[in-house]
């Protein structure tokens, strides 16, 4: 009896995470070396995932998704502000270079694709809902702290990109001073 559809590509997710580990395959490997690598044909990839994008797309969004869970676990004990402290800690580390780069390629195929990149795009809103609800236990009205939150995720990619551009940049300080702005000024 065959698997439902859904569930094997959620196999061959779990494949690509065990053999290419959290960034998953670069977007310079075709289709037909990760599917060499994983021990299936091409095919099946083209048939889950559609395209080499497709496939990164599923890849990136599953590997947020993963993220979010963690995030959304320490989150809960910290504020608005420390919360960015901890998501900017992970991404900019050197181990995530790869999936920012990635998440960046697919970013620009989705301002010219964007029907094409809907679920990816869909996704993208999950990290500003995790920072919106730490505004909101921090004391934000939700409009405010919806928009806080908008602010903290477009300057924490503003960031990751400018490393990606120059990496020698002093980006460690900048997102501190970033961070300092989005505090709340006492009364």
């Amino acid at each position: 009896m065959r698997s439902p559809v859904g569930e094997g590509k959620q196999r061959i997710l779990e494949a690509l995470f065990d053999e290419f580990g959290e960034n998953g395959p670069s977007p310079n490997l075709s289709i037909r070396y990760v599917a060499e690598r994983l021990g299936v044909h091409h095919t099946l990839l083209t048939y889950h995932f559609g395209s080499r994008a497709g496939l990164l797309a599923a890849v990136l969004s599953e590997a947020r998704r993963r993220d979010n869970l963690v995030f959304a676990a320490t989150g809960a004990e910290l504020g608005f502000v420390p919360l960015c402290r901890a998501i900017w800690s992970y991404y900019s580390d050197a181990a995530h270079r790869d999936r920012t780069r990635s998440f960046f390629h697919l970013v620009g195929l989705a301002v010219y694709e964007p029907d094409a990149f809907q679920a990816f795009v869909a996704d993208v809103d999950d990290l500003t809902r995790l920072l919106e609800e730490a505004a909101v236990r921090d004391g934000l009205a939700p409009t405010d702290a919806r928009e806080q939150s908008l602010i903290a995720v477009s300057g924490l990619r503003g960031l990751l990109l400018q490393g990606l551009l120059t990496p020698d940049a002093e980006l460690d300080a900048a997102a501190e001073r970033f961070f300092t702005s989005l505090a709340p000024s006492p009364a």
